[in-house]
């Protein structure tokens, strides 16, 4: 009887002392994998932004091409744009890419009207080929550093027409305009038309936790973007 009773205790399951002992095995590998898991997080973030900063200027690209109406039903004479700004402030979210449509002079503080027969060609508001915030129809918008560890990390390039190095670290902004139909492509250093006018230009984006590095290059003439691997310290 004795024996038979030690066999129905052993099937009732596990002792108390078992339980704390299965318990505090569990916590002590979750505390030791949640470091890695929080860092395969921050990668797969990291890559998804670069990737979808790509998809963006693909974006811009295909859009021209197509000659996709705008907003106001009609093709865009000032293309599609993406627009890159560096700008190293607070709120962490100032570094951004901007898909946008060209429809906003700056100068003259107008929207584009191209195409009223009313008016002399004089009067006529024209695209001014940049991005002015809040005025231009912004598509889409990727807030490069949402989570506070991802940065530009640099833009640079080459000058158009003598192949001068185009490099600033700091408070640097990027546009591509791409104009319908055949997407001619036009990219400005800085920001403005009256600053470098650029043939190419590589953006490098930082994952500052593991100081891993990506880098977007883009050429005017092939328009195809292309990541790659960068060197954080160069």
């Amino acid at each position: 009887m004795e024996f038979a009773s030690k066999l129905i205790r052993g099937k009732e399951g596990f002792t108390l002392v078992e339980l704390i002992v299965v318990i505090t095995i569990i916590s002590i590998m979750s505390v030791l994998a949640f470091p890695s898991f929080m860092q395969s997080l921050r990668r797969a973030r990291f890559e998804k932004t670069v990737g979808e900063v790509v998809v963006l200027l693909e974006k811009a690209r295909t859009q021209a091409l197509a000659s996709e109406l705008d907003a106001t039903q009609k093709i865009p004479p000032g293309g599609y744009g993406v627009y890159f700004d560096f700008t190293n402030i607070i709120p962490p979210t100032a570094q951004k890419a901007v898909l946008f449509v060209d429809d906003w002079n700056a100068a003259k503080s107008k929207a584009v009207k191209v195409d009223y027969a009313d008016e002399g060609i004089v009067d006529r508001v024209m695209p001014d080929g940049i991005y002015t915030h809040g005025s231009d129809s912004a598509i889409d918008t990727v807030e490069v550093n949402e989570l506070a560890y991802i940065r530009i990390f640099k833009l640079k390039g080459d000058k158009l027409l003598d192949g001068t190095p185009w490099d600033h670290v700091t408070d640097n902004k990027v546009i591509l305009i791409f104009k319908p139909p055949y997407a001619e492509t036009t990219i400005f250093g800085d920001g403005g038309v009256t600053d470098a006018d650029l043939k190419s230009f590589e953006v490098e984006f930082k994952l500052v936790t593991e100081d891993i590095c990506r880098q977007i290059k883009f050429n005017r003439v092939t328009t195809t973007p292309q990541i790659f691997k960068a060197d954080c310290s160069s």
